[in-house]
């Protein structure tokens, strides 16, 4: 097992039955990999991403590295098609909230009404992020990015093409929690395990080849209200608030990209938005369990998921289709 620390977590690559030179060169160029994103995309320590948002601030257009281009291009459609509740410029209110940290639970007042009222009237989008060549300007100078949400679905991808690329084929990669599978012809599926949000463990999946499992709550990264609430780390754009109603949301699907930005999405939907969204994208395989120990669930991933506990169902199960791919 290999571990690294970026993007503020720790992550784990776990190989199996791979040519010893073949693993040592693939880890060797992950390492590389990962620590140059964590240089480019860091939303607060001293990164491209700091650098851009400090240009975007005073109004002027910038040079962004490759990387940093192409989350922009890949962020515009995820957001318009969560109908902008995953939307990567409004890093701004996330430091607002004092997320931009390591250290949690965080001590710091919580922003006024006043400016997060002056936030919602004045609310950035990463739609209006222009790309010329490599140069990036915003229309609006609240515009701060942040793809926290997005960050390790896109490595993970990267990570799992190059273990292929050096003929890894039975692989396990763990971006804190958020976890992608490789598993060679005739090989047996990886057994992931669904972390609580009311403590211990829910239960597990087996991952299958090509597979990602991307979850997100209330548990690691929160703040408490003055009434004692746990406000967790993912915001709602529409309020410029904590989201409510979710505890935590797994999402499973061939695409790490998707799952990651869906599961956020699907927190700031709520228990009210889960069915729509998850329709909206496509989501075979999806779960949330409310802050009520409430489940929602579609029925592809209630067939892959073993759940050690028996939540309070709110309605059947979804049929969204057979495969987590949905339809």
């Amino acid at each position: 097992m290999e571990q690294l620390h970026v993007f503020g977590t720790i992550t784990e690559l776990r190989l199996r039955g791979a040519d010893p030179d073949a693993a040592q060169a693939a880890l060797a160029e992950v390492s590389a990999q990962l620590n140059q994103r964590h240089r480019e995309w860091h939303a607060w320590e001293p990164s491209d991403v700091t650098r851009i948002n400090a240009a975007f601030a005073a109004g002027q257009a910038v040079e962004a590295p490759e990387s940093v281009v192409a989350l922009v291009e890949r962020a515009k459609p995820l957001s318009e098609a969560t109908e902008g509740l995953f939307d990567p410029a409004v890093g701004g209110l996330v430091a607002a909230w004092g997320f931009h940290t390591s250290t949690f639970p965080i001590q710091s007042p919580a922003p006024t009404a006043d400016q997060l009222r002056a936030w919602r009237e004045q609310r950035p989008r990463i739609t209006g992020v222009r790309v010329d060549g490599h140069r990036l300007s915003a229309d609006n100078p609240r515009t701060q990015l942040d793809f926290g949400a997005m960050a390790e679905g896109v490595a993970s991808e990267m990570v799992l093409a190059t273990l292929r690329r050096h003929g890894v084929r039975d692989a396990l990669v763990n971006m804190g929690g958020d976890v992608t599978a490789l598993v060679g012809d005739g090989g047996r599926p990886w057994r992931v395990e669904l972390r609580d949000p009311f403590g211990g463990r829910l239960g597990g999946v087996e991952l299958r080849d090509g597979e990602a499992l991307f979850s997100t709550g209330n548990y690691n990264r929160f703040r408490q209200s003055q009434a004692g609430a746990r406000l967790g780390h993912i915001l709602d754009p529409r309020t410029a608030q904590p989201a409510r109603g979710a505890a935590s949301v797994v999402v499973l699907h061939p695409d790490p990209v998707l799952a990651d930005v869906a599961a956020s999405a699907l927190f700031v939907a709520g228990p009210s938005g889960f069915e729509r969204l998850a329709r909206r994208l496509r989501l075979g395989c999806a779960m949330m369990l409310t802050d009520e120990n409430e489940l929602l669930v579609t029925t592809a991933m209630a067939a892959r998921a073993t759940l050690l506990r028996d939540p309070v169902p709110l309605g059947p199960p979804l049929d969204l289709g057979e495969g987590c791919a949905g339809r």
